[in-house]
C-alpha cells in the first residue's frame, strides 16, 4: 500500500513549493521528485490523507487552461506540466501533478483522469476519452469546461434560492427553541403561585415546553447518531439520499424546482456527450453520474438498460414521469431528425429559463410566507402566556 507524504522543495531558480505525493517509500517518492527537477526534496509522512476537496469551479477552470494550452500546440506532458506550477489550488495542483505522472508513465489521458473519480466525474473522462479518439481533445476540453460551469451555475441558482428562506427558518426555528425552553418556564413559576386552571392554548405551550427541555436533547442526540452512522455504509448512504431526493421532489414548490435544475443539467450533460462522438448507450452512465440526483440516477440506469435493449429514448423517459412533456416531445423529435444533440441542448436551455421564472416566484411567495407563518407562531405563544394574566385581571 502506498504512502501519503508531504513535500517542500525548490526549483533551479530557487522558487519554493510544496504538495502531496504518493510513493511506496520516502526513497522512491524523493527519487520521483526530483525526476521532476525539484531540488532540496523534505519529506513529511502523513499517517492520515483524506482525499482532497476540489470545486468545480476548479475543474473547470484547469479544463479550460488546458483546452487553451493545447489549442496553442503546447504538448500534453508539456501543458500538464505547467498547470501543475500555476494553479491557484492546491489541492487540485496534486491532483494534476499526479496525472502528469501518470500520463508521462505511458498512460492515456482519460485513464489517468479515471483514477481520481472524486475530483473527475465519468462525464469528463468519458469527453476525454471521446477527444483522444478523434484527436479532437482541445475542442472536447473547451466544450467540457462550458458543460461544467453550466452545470455549476444551475447548482448555484438553486442554492442561491434556497440560501435565504432556509437562513430564515433556521433562526426562526432557534427563536421559538429559545422561547420555550428558557422564556415559558419563568411565566409556569408565576401560573403556579395563581392556582388557577390554565387555559388550554397555555396548557399546551407549556407542555411543548416541558417536553422540549426534558426529551429534546436525547432527541436530537439519537438523529445526530442516527444521521452519523447510518450512511456510513455505501447502501445506507444511498438508500438515505434516494429517501430525501424521493421527500423533496413531491414537495409543493421545491419539488418542480428542483426537477427543472435537474433535467436541465441531464439535458445538458448527454447533450455535450453525444455532440462529442459518445454512442447513447454509453452516455447515459456517466449522465447518470453527472445528474447528481439520486432518483434521477436511478432513472437513468434504467433508461441505459432499455435502450440497450432496443426502446427509444423518448419512449423509456416518458415511461418513467419524471420529465417534463416538453422534454420528451423534442427527445422524440430529435430521434426522428437525427439531431439529438442539437435538440437536447436546447431543451437544457429551455429549462434553464423555467428555472429561471420558478426561482423568482419561489422567493417572492416564500419570503412572505415564513414572516407570516413564524410570526403567527411567535404570536400564539407570546398570547397563550399573556392569557392567564388577562383572566386574572379580568377578575380583579
Amino acid at each position: 500500500m502506498k504512502a501519503n507524504f508531504l513535500w517542500t522543495a525548490h526549483d533551479a531558480q530557487g522558487r519554493k513549493a510544496q504538495g502531496k505525493i504518493q510513493a511506496d517509500s520516502a526513497a522512491l517518492a524523493q527519487a520521483q521528485l526530483r525526476r521532476q527537477g525539484w531540488q532540496g526534496v523534505h519529506l513529511q509522512r502523513l499517517w492520515w490523507n483524506p482525499a482532497p476537496r476540489v470545486r468545480t469551479r476548479d475543474v473547470a477552470q484547469m479544463t479550460r487552461q488546458l483546452s487553451a494550452l493545447l489549442k496553442a500546440g503546447v504538448p500534453l506532458l508539456q501543458s500538464l506540466h505547467m498547470l501543475s506550477r500555476s494553479l491557484p489550488s492546491a489541492a487540485l495542483t496534486d491532483v494534476v501533478q499526479a496525472v502528469h505522472d501518470d500520463v508521462a508513465s505511458g498512460q492515456s489521458l482519460h485513464s489517468a483522469l479515471a483514477r481520481h473519480p472524486q475530483q473527475f466525474s465519468g462525464l469528463y473522462t468519458s469527453m476525454v476519452q471521446a477527444g483522444e479518439s478523434a484527436g479532437i481533445l482541445d475542442t472536447l476540453m473547451e466544450r467540457l469546461a462550458n458543460t461544467l460551469e453550466k452545470n455549476e451555475a444551475l447548482r448555484s441558482q438553486v442554492r442561491s434560492a434556497l440560501t435565504y428562506p432556509l437562513a430564515v427558518m433556521v433562526i426562526s426555528a432557534a427563536v421559538l427553541v429559545m422561547i420555550l425552553v428558557f422564556v415559558v418556564p419563568v411565566f409556569q413559576d408565576v401560573f403556579k403561585s395563581f392556582g388557577a386552571e390554565l387555559p388550554w392554548p397555555t396548557q399546551l405551550v407549556v407542555a411543548l415546553s416541558h417536553g422540549l427541555s426534558t426529551s429534546g436533547p436525547w432527541a436530537v442526540l439519537a438523529v445526530c447518531l442516527g444521521v452519523w452512522f447510518w450512511p456510513k455504509s455505501a447502501q445506507g448512504e444511498t438508500k438515505l439520499k434516494l429517501w430525501l431526493n424521493h421527500r423533496l421532489l413531491r414537495a409543493p414548490v421545491l419539488g418542480r424546482l428542483i426537477q427543472s435544475a435537474v433535467v436541465a443539467r441531464w439535458t445538458q450533460t448527454l447533450s455535450a456527450l453525444l455532440a462529442a462522438g459518445v454512442p447513447l448507450t454509453e452516455a447515459l452512465g456517466p449522465v447518470a453520474q453527472a445528474c447528481d440526483h439520486a432518483v434521477f440516477a436511478r432513472i437513468t440506469v434504467q433508461l441505459q438498460r432499455q435502450v440497450a435493449q432496443g426502446s427509444s429514448l423518448s419512449e423509456a423517459m416518458g415511461r418513467t414521469g419524471r420529465f417534463p412533456p416538453m422534454i420528451v416531445q423534442l427527445c422524440n423529435t430529435a430521434e426522428e431528425t437525427g439531431s439529438m444533440d442539437t435538440l437536447l441542448a436546447r431543451a437544457g436551455s429551455l429549462m434553464e429559463t423555467e428555472l429561471d421564472d420558478r426561482i423568482h416566484a419561489l422567493s417572492s411567495l416564500l419570503e412572505p410566507l415564513i414572516i407570516v407563518v413564524l410570526g403567527g407562531l411567535i404570536g400564539g405563544i407570546l398570547v397563550a402566556m399573556y392569557l392567564p394574566i388577562f383572566r386574572l385581571g379580568q377578575v380583579f
